[in-house]
């Protein structure tokens, strides 16, 4: 399969608080979660932009590294966003949290065919979005400014209004029948039940 002219940004900045240790370097079977993420990201796009505040830990990813543009205020994941939206060298992102190991490569590069046409290109299961699991164009640059400088951080706040592709639940489900993509590590017990789910020699599901 061809790399997608598209670019990832894989968000690393958070943190962990209810962890109690950065997570992007909990283990899965001897591999870091941020490493599994890059490399699936890495696999399917054409370039892949990591945005963190900690430059020096995430160096030594193949990757363009940024911090921030904007530091007004607390850390939030729509200024990730924003950051690797302006240095993307192509017109549409796609946006990802570094402790969501299981995304399934075959159901983003079905939303991917609906990047160019869409503000936002974002699965729905019931009423509820999944922002960071989410195809974001260059178009949307200027609400989310005006978002974060209204201090409204939540993502989905800006969706109103703009050309929005929403991916629902049978579609997912098509491509990800457990709907693991969505999984997040917050938590010990998130980490824990990760454990479970992960299988390296069952990769090709996710």
């Amino acid at each position: 399969m061809d790399k997608l002219s598209l670019t990832a940004v894989l968000l690393a900045g958070g943190d962990s608080k209810r962890m109690g240790t950065n997570k992007a370097f909990l283990a899965l079977e001897g591999r870091n979660l941020v490493d599994i993420v890059f490399e699936k990201l890495d696999s399917l796009f054409s370039e892949v932009i990591v945005v963190t505040d900690r430059l020096d830990e995430f160096a030594y990813l193949p990757a363009r590294v940024t911090t921030d543009l904007l530091n007004e205020g607390e850390k939030n994941a729509l200024r990730g966003i924003h950051a690797g939206l302006t240095l993307s060298s192509h017109s549409s992102c796609f946006a990802v949290a570094c402790d969501m190991p299981f995304l399934a490569l075959s159901l983003i590069h079905c939303m991917s065919r609906f990047a160019g046409e869409f503000d936002v290109v974002v699965p729905r299961i019931g009423p509820y979005y999944q922002p960071l699991f989410a195809f974001y164009n260059k178009t949307t640059l200027e609400v989310i400014n005006r978002q974060l400088e209204n201090k409204k951080l939540k993502i989905v706040d800006f969706y109103s209004g703009l050309r929005l592709k929403e991916i629902g639940e049978e579609t997912v489900r098509s491509f990800d029948p457990h709907m693991l993509s969505f999984y997040n590590i917050n938590t010990k017990e998130d980490y824990l039940m990760a454990k479970k789910f992960y299988d390296p020699g069952k990769s090709a599901l996710f």
